[in-house]
């Protein structure tokens, strides 16, 4: 278990904290993410055995920085500016840091071969700035990987307790993407099964007036069972289909220029 290291101002970061009591390690969301990402750094060429090093902006309680511990060997530091949320990310074998990547620490600059900004963007109000700070944290010609939710179709109130700003299509994201100097080099949907869902959690959760509430409604699988079943669901599709057309989520890999 790593410490957490202080390399920043303290200041709070407002979320919607009950999200990471649900989004536990066996969620099926959490999985079919995990499933999404780790075929897409395949296809990339990103090597799972390969000695690489990592950051994940924006880690959370640690869900993929204990999924790629798991599956690759990696070596995958995690930064947020949740204290709470970074305790249970410290089981991780990485650093964990209380981290504002604005701040652009000298001993940070260029380190890493991967950053990872797995739906975190959708919640940041300047895109541009904060992907330049993010990419000033990697190596020439190392990559970037982003998960963000997709659909603006798909937007409700949920998305707004959770504090997204916005749902993304695939030009909307190459913009963001190419306007902070970075070269897209895979972009796809995940997650087509569950548009019909979220469709029907956009009209259910409309009526619901407290914010712990949406978010549990919006995100728990009402019982055990339904989470089994949407992981069934989940292994079925990222069989089948690498490139849906349309999804809840949007994943893309972009390169710094060399």
């Amino acid at each position: 278990m790593s410490e957490i290291e202080i390399l920043s101002r303290d200041e709070a970061a407002a979320f919607a904290e009950v999200w990471y009591d649900i989004a536990n390690d066996d969620h099926f969301w959490v999985r079919w993410r995990s499933a999404a990402l780790m075929r897409a750094f395949a296809d990339a060429g990103l090597d799972a055995s390969a000695s690489l090093s990592a950051l994940d902006i924006g880690c959370g309680h640690g869900a993929m920085r204990r999924a790629l511990d798991a599956n690759t060997r990696w070596t995958v530091d995690g930064c947020d500016l949740n204290r709470t949320a970074l305790e249970m990310s410290a089981t991780c074998r990485g650093r964990t840091l209380f981290y504002n990547i604005h701040d652009r620490r000298p001993e940070l600059a260029a380190r890493y071969d991967v950053v990872l900004l797995l739906d975190v963007i959708e919640h940041i109000g300047d895109t541009s700035a904060f992907l330049e700070s993010a990419a000033f944290h990697l190596k020439p010609g190392g990559a970037i990987i982003i998960n963000v939710p997709a659909l603006e179709a798909l937007s409700s109130r949920y998305d707004t307790v959770v504090g997204h700003l916005r749902r993304y299509d695939k030009p909307m994201l190459g913009h963001a993407l190419g306007a902070a100097h970075l070269n897209v080099q895979l972009m796809r949907y995940w997650g087509l099964s569950l548009v019909p869902i979220a469709l029907l959690r956009k009209l259910y959760v409309r009526g619901i007036e407290s914010t712990d509430a949406v978010t549990t409604a919006g995100f728990q699988p009402p019982a055990g069972v339904i989470n089994g079943a949407l992981a069934a669901v989940s292994a079925v599709e990222t069989a089948l289909l690498k490139s849906p057309p349309l999804g809840t989520s949007l994943l893309a890999i972009a390169r710094k220029a060399a």
